[in-house]
């Protein structure tokens, strides 16, 4: 763990002896810097992709404990018994007793400057003649969504980020989420995700696939649910093998703009 442009940041770093590509900036779920399985997906895109990943601690510590998975596993669960639907009513008021601490710290005035001043500092240094790609999960997601907009130029005249993934994001505003979309994008979400719907993540893609679609792709997962790309859930059939589809879509598309991005 270092400081990096003042935020405390997980560093994962390419096997020793491979040449660097590039850097990854991964924005995570609601549960943060601190959940191991942040982590370890930060390890994996580094060792998969020859590339410098950065976890930074955007939410200045305000994050979801882990206990919250089993709270949601509760609220979500579906075709249970009358027990299961009567322990849904606590699970929903731990749920909003323990999320309004994290909306509120991290509301979008509070965020969006820590996220856009780490890339500008980052564009301005480090990254100032390597490849940037961002990775987003649910939270995390939107600002991809905002930093594939291009929505400021750095110093240096380059954009923020390159090219963006994100698996599963949230408070995506469609259609002008997607619409607004100008840098290479890779979308991963299941369709029984509860947060992005099956009728918003098919918008998003007719909107980014009618643009160009070797710069843009959606892929719809079947059966999967929010948060599969980081946890899957006890109660997705297909768990393992979702969160390994989520991983390897986002290796190629990580592996496929660092090349571009040499020539």
């Amino acid at each position: 763990m270092e400081t990096i442009h003042g935020l405390p940041t997980y560093i994962a770093d390419p096997p020793a002896g491979q040449e660097q590509k590039g850097i990854i900036v991964f924005l995570p779920d609601a549960f943060g810097l601190e959940l191991v399985n942040n982590r370890l997906l930060a390890d994996k895109y580094a060792r998969r992709t020859n590339a410098r990943v950065y976890l930074p601690d955007f939410m200045n510590g305000h994050y979801l404990g882990a206990h919250m998975f089993e709270v949601m596993d509760v609220i979500l669960k579906k075709n249970g018994t009358w027990m299961d639907t009567f322990w849904k009513v606590p699970a929903a008021f731990q749920a909003i007793y323990n999320a309004a601490p994290f909306l509120f710290f991290n509301r979008e005035s509070v965020s969006k400057p820590k996220v856009l001043k780490f890339f500008h500092d980052m564009r301005a240094n480090e990254a100032a003649s390597q490849a940037v790609g961002a990775a987003g999960f649910c939270w995390g997601g939107k600002w991809v969504f905002m930093l594939c907009a291009d929505p400021e130029k750095a110093a240096n005249g380059k954009s923020l980020i390159d090219f963006g993934y994100t698996a599963h994001p949230s408070d995506i505003a469609m259609p002008q989420d997607a619409e607004a979309v100008k840098l290479p994008l890779s979308v991963c979400c299941g369709d029984d995700d509860a947060v992005f719907s099956l009728k918003q993540l098919q918008q998003c893609k007719e909107i980014l696939e009618a643009k160009h679609k070797a710069k843009y792709e959606v892929v719809i997962v079947p059966g999967a649910t929010h948060g599969f790309a980081v946890r899957g859930s006890p109660l997705e059939k297909n768990a393992i093998e979702n969160g390994r589809q989520a991983e390897q879509q986002a290796v190629d598309w990580y592996n496929k703009w660092f090349e571009k991005s040499k020539t």
